[in-house]
């Protein structure tokens, strides 16, 4: 799966966040065609866009709107295809705060963060969340050994 960033992100991000979403289309076999869109907002729009959409009034880490309900309908697709998988939009001020709370450097957070987007990008969601932290932990794993 390819990212297209929309936002600032430095080289060493872009490079973490590259191996995260690599690993996550290798353990989903999400097709490398397919791809969604990583926004980075500051604070108030993170805070607007988490009200509007979730009726809470305050800065996210991470939002997710994915185009499919699940990952079923995305194994479906034909992976042949360039297929967009929706938006995810970070907010760098949570994500440096959450990284210091977590004591991780804040590339790991992020890379935490992406994963957990993505998760809801496929279909898992708080509701679910027994799989949701499963494929976290999992995932995590995997990335943090190997990046």
């Amino acid at each position: 799966m390819k990212i297209i960033f929309n936002g600032y992100f430095y080289k060493n991000e872009k490079l973490k966040v590259d191996k995260a979403v690599e690993t996550f289309s290798e353990t989903f076999k999400i097709s490398k065609k397919f791809h969604f869109t990583l926004h980075s907002l500051n604070e108030n729009e993170s805070k607007k866009l988490n009200k509007k959409t979730f009726s809470k009034n305050i800065p996210t880490d991470v939002l997710s709107f994915p185009l499919y309900n699940n990952i079923d309908s995305i194994n479906r697709l034909d992976k042949n295809m360039s297929e967009d998988m929706g938006d995810m939009f970070i907010c760098r001020e949570v994500i440096k705060k959450n990284a210091k709370i977590y004591n991780k450097e804040f590339v790991e957070e992020l890379q935490y963060i992406v994963i957990h987007g993505l998760l809801h990008l496929i279909g898992y969601s708080h509701e679910k969340n027994d799989k949701l932290k499963k494929y976290e932990t999992q995932l995590m794993k995997k990335i943090w050994n190997e990046s």
